[in-house]
């Protein structure tokens, strides 16, 4: 009988010798990369040094390996296709056993902070003790940072939080700070690893583009497409310190896990060589509905072990219920590239920009505490000049404004300072203002995480907000009427979001 031999983060298939089961195996666990086709290894084909060899690349990431290797996230999903094949499989552990935990009582602290778990999430932690690897699907506002400290309270660990972005980096790493105290007879301070800082302890909070650095990863390799991955590059001397602190964790969790697939987590990955657990959080794990990406996350973190929405928290009381309504733009006859039609027909259009300002200044005149999204800087101090312009009080945030600015931002909502802030997309992760019960997405999206990570901005509960209200719009024109429509779908997705679509479009 065929056998899967686990060791580490890997799995091993030995004794089958059924070549069309092996290749319909291999076809199985492949994904063809789209981009490919762009390639001179698929246009035209390469030289392979190891073996003399002139190949053309098929287009294809062959998660099985020749020597029939595969990551354990796989692994369920290998053991079905032998069995759906009709064939018995013996799979043996070969992995060291579970080091003992040695648990961290934060319960005087989370009363202290007036956080009381919820059950959905005492339920989700008291399985993840138990499991190794896995995804936990936990919409925007559901508290995955708190399920994410109190399931490293109870295994008690080495621990890697890897997060992307500063604010993350240090929005968590307050909150740990604030867990992990005195109070929980927890000694240790919580490490902080990106931003220029490397305070290296137990518990971690790290940056995944800082100890990509560090593990020497290619900088075109390096997750650092985000706005707010402008950190300050961490010294060279600290990078033996971040290598012993991988290879050592045993406790691993990646927030915003649809970017598992990427280079710079693979290679993170690569190089946990003692993990033990190893769990991706997301409000919207994967990027797209298609198969080839939902198996790449899968790969390095497994299956889902809970899934949270946000209809469910919505019902339960935990979420404001958004109403979303569609607003119509005008057609303009424009032609040319995407970013011609985008220039034209988003950032410098003034019907569209009129829009915006019109239903920004109506939420903020019901007294709605308002945020208005922006993809890029230049449209964003158009809208800020118009916005500021009809008298109301606003701020502009962007990339380039530090931590101390958009917490002050964010202050100044609070206070009542300002009714209005105008930001571009470093608000779409992490940024918890729970206060803003108004959107207005002034720039279109397809991307189903981008999405809901907007639309979770504005549906935190807070003290008398029962609802939230949010603009979207109908771009009639080529490229983005297909956005609009996609981004129709995903919110028909949740059955608690009310959704107006204009008639006859």
């Amino acid at each position: 009988m065929s056998k899967i031999i686990i060791t580490g983060n890997k799995c091993q298939i030995q004794d089958e010798t059924d070549l069309d089961f092996l290749q319909s195996l291999n076809k199985h666990l492949s994904v063809f990369i789209e981009s490919s086709i762009y390639s001179q290894a698929y246009k035209k084909g390469f030289y392979d040094k190891n073996d003399g060899n002139f190949k053309r690349w098929d287009g294809f990431n062959h998660l099985l390996s020749a020597n029939l290797i595969f990551k354990v996230g796989l692994l369920d999903r290998v053991v079905k296709f032998f069995k759906d094949s009709g064939k018995d499989v013996d799979v043996v552990d070969g992995r060291t056993a579970l080091t003992k935990n040695y648990p961290i009582d934060i319960s005087m602290a989370l009363e202290k902070l007036k956080l009381e778990p919820y059950p959905y999430q005492q339920e989700i932690v008291d399985k993840l003790v138990n499991e190794r690897l896995g995804i936990v699907k936990s919409a925007t506002g559901s508290g995955k940072s708190l399920i994410m400290a109190m399931t490293v309270a109870r295994l008690g660990k080495t621990t890697c939080i890897f997060v992307i972005g500063k604010t993350l980096l240090y929005q968590f790493h307050e909150l740990f700070s604030n867990l992990f105290s005195k109070d929980s007879g927890y000694a240790e301070e919580i490490g902080i690893i990106g931003d220029g800082k490397c305070i290296i302890t137990k518990i971690n909070i790290v940056s995944v583009w800082s100890v990509g650095q560090a593990l020497s990863i290619k900088k075109k390799d390096l997750l650092n497409d985000d706005e707010d991955s402008d950190e300050e590059a961490i010294s060279k001397e600290k990078y033996l310190d971040i290598k012993k602190l991988i290879n050592e964790t045993k406790v691993a969790m990646l927030d915003e896990s649809h970017i598992a697939s990427c280079n710079t987590i693979k290679a993170i990955h690569k190089n946990l060589n003692n993990i033990e657990h190893f769990f991706g959080f997301s409000g919207s794990p994967f990027k797209g509905t298609k198969n080839s990406e939902s198996i790449l996350l899968e790969e390095l973190l497994g299956n889902y072990l809970a899934d949270i929405s946000a209809s469910f928290l919505i019902k339960q009381g935990y979420l404001a219920k958004p109403y979303i309504k569609f607003v119509n733009v005008p057609k303009k006859n424009i032609e040319g590239t995407y970013q011609q039609v985008y220039r034209e027909y988003v950032v410098e259009n003034e019907q569209r920009n009129n829009l915006v300002v019109k239903y920004t200044k109506d939420f903020v005149e019901k007294g709605r505490k308002t945020l208005v999204i922006f993809n890029n800087i230049s449209h964003g101090k158009i809208l800020y000049d118009l916005i500021s312009g009809e008298g109301i009080r606003c701020t502009l945030l962007s990339g380039k404004d530090d931590q101390e600015e958009r917490e002050q931002a964010k202050q100044d909502l609070i206070n009542g300072n300002i009714d209005c802030i105008i930001c571009s997309k470093i608000l779409e992760i992490g940024a918890d203002i729970p206060i803003a019960s108004a959107l207005v997405l002034a720039s279109p999206s397809k991307s189903i995480v981008k999405t809901i990570q907007r639309v979770g901005r504005v549906i935190r509960k807070y003290p008398g907000k029962e609802n939230s209200f949010i603009i979207d719009f109908v771009d009639n024109i080529k490229y983005l009427h297909n956005h609009s429509k996609t981004r129709l779908e995903i919110y028909r997705a949740e059955p608690e979001f009310e959704i107006s679509w204009p008639k006859n479009v």
